[in-house]
């Protein structure tokens, strides 16, 4: 309720701050117009009240300057002739200005350049009035200094014009850059949470069938106790797919529906991992369940991991320990070792050579290549390959996290 009050209000603010600015720039547009650049001082003879009302109505048009910059432009030309014409005692300058600048802003470089010349035509007459009142002896100076300076104010305008038009586009490029490396990096997190969902039904779904594959030997046996044990480490490993894959899912939930529970929490769905080597117990158990003899060995003091390296190290575990699953012989003996250091953990799982022979199983390779991506995205280093007696080795090293600096108590004084 809050955000869609602060979407709703937003638009409202930013309205009536453009209207503010355009009442600002009409009413001190024509202000500084008429004391500026006309006879409104010199008393009502020289100077009657329908002038002012002239030059007001005139610059009622640059309320449209955004939406219809030529529109207002020759609107506001064909107000400065009339007046430089007919109207001695008014020679608008300022409402021609700000129209020539929306032109170069917002139009065309063609449209502008056009703009630029026709504003010419009242800057000539003007100065053609100027040199008519003047002594002969001036009429040169007074000629080159007034059309040198309307041709100067104008020329001005037309370039801030150009160059708010040339930010702004700088600014769009920017943004528009800004918008492509937000895709990139949602492309990126997406190829993460695949990576995450092929982790996790790989070694879930194998898991189940090689439970499945013992249940159906020992119910061939008439050992129903642990028929019935291998039936529930099943529906243990697909409750934990089903939970881990609802909740890679709702990161990918975007939309701001509703929850199954109804509690519309859908739009802000939860990023952080859950997972990590507190998790690493039960899986070891799973797999020694599903008959692979998998036992951890720790060296040195644990030490906190940041959330992404501790779920790079249970995802690394997982998917170890799945490949032996899939590709070794049920009863190969594997060894999950977490090597402590001072700022890193050296992570590594090995299986023995199969003692007989495997049946071969398909290999995407997919598993290996997405952990090496994981262990580099979080500055860590990976290595897979198979040993020499016949075994296979993965193993990762990965930065432990690093503490806040203590801040000490008289320095928060």
């Amino acid at each position: 309720m809050r955000n869609d009050a602060i979407m709703t209000s937003a638009p409202t603010r930013m309205q009536w701050r453009d209207r503010a600015r355009d009442l600002a720039v009409v009413v001190g547009g024509c202000g500084l117009d008429l004391v500026g650049f006309s006879q409104v001082f010199s008393g009502a003879e020289a100077f009657p009240a329908w002038v002012a009302g002239y030059a007001a109505a005139g610059f009622v048009a640059l309320f449209w300057r955004r939406r219809a910059p030529r529109v207002v432009f020759a609107v506001m030309w064909l107000h400065a002739v009339i007046a430089a014409v007919a109207i001695p005692s008014y020679g608008p300058v300022v409402g021609l200005m700000i129209a020539l600048f929306a032109v170069a802003n917002r139009s065309s470089r063609a449209a502008g350049i056009w703009a630029l010349a026709l504003s010419l035509v009242p800057t000539v007459i003007l100065t053609a009035g100027e040199v008519a009142g003047s002594p002969p002896e001036l009429v040169l100076s007074v000629l080159v200094a007034s059309l040198t300076l309307l041709s100067l104010v104008n020329a001005g305008a037309w370039s801030l014009g150009r160059w708010a038009r040339a930010h702004h586009e700088r600014l769009d490029l920017l943004e528009r850059q800004r918008r492509r490396e937000a895709q990139d990096a949602l492309a990126a997190e997406r190829a993460r949470i695949a990576r995450d969902l092929h982790d996790i039904v790989s070694h879930s779904v194998g898991v189940m069938t090689l439970q499945a594959a013992g249940a159906r030997r020992v119910l061939a046996a008439g050992k129903q106790d642990r028929a019935a044990q291998a039936l529930a480490d099943i529906e243990g490993a697909g409750t934990q797919a089903m939970t881990e894959l609802r909740r890679m899912l709702g990161v990918l939930r975007v939309d701001g529906r509703p929850d199954d529970d109804g509690s519309g929490d859908a739009d802000e769905p939860e990023t952080q991992p859950r997972v990590g080597l507190d998790e690493l117990e039960p899986l070891v158990q799973r797999v020694l369940a599903a008959g692979v003899p998998a036992r951890v060995v720790r060296h040195g003091r644990p030490r906190a991991l940041d959330l992404g390296a501790d779920l790079t190290a249970y995802r690394i575990v997982q998917e170890a320990l799945t490949n032996v699953l899939k590709h070794a012989d049920v009863g190969v003996p594997t060894v999950v070792e977490l090597r402590w250091g001072g700022s890193e953990l050296e992570l590594s799982i090995t299986n023995d050579a199969p003692t007989g022979p495997v049946e071969p199983r398909p290999a995407s390779g997919y598993g290996l290549i997405g952990l090496h991506e994981r262990v580099a995205a979080v500055g860590g280093h990976f290595a897979a390959g198979p040993l020499p007696d016949g075994g296979f080795r993965v193993a990762a090293t990965l930065p432990a996290a690093v503490p806040a600096p203590a801040v000490a108590t008289a320095e928060r004084a």
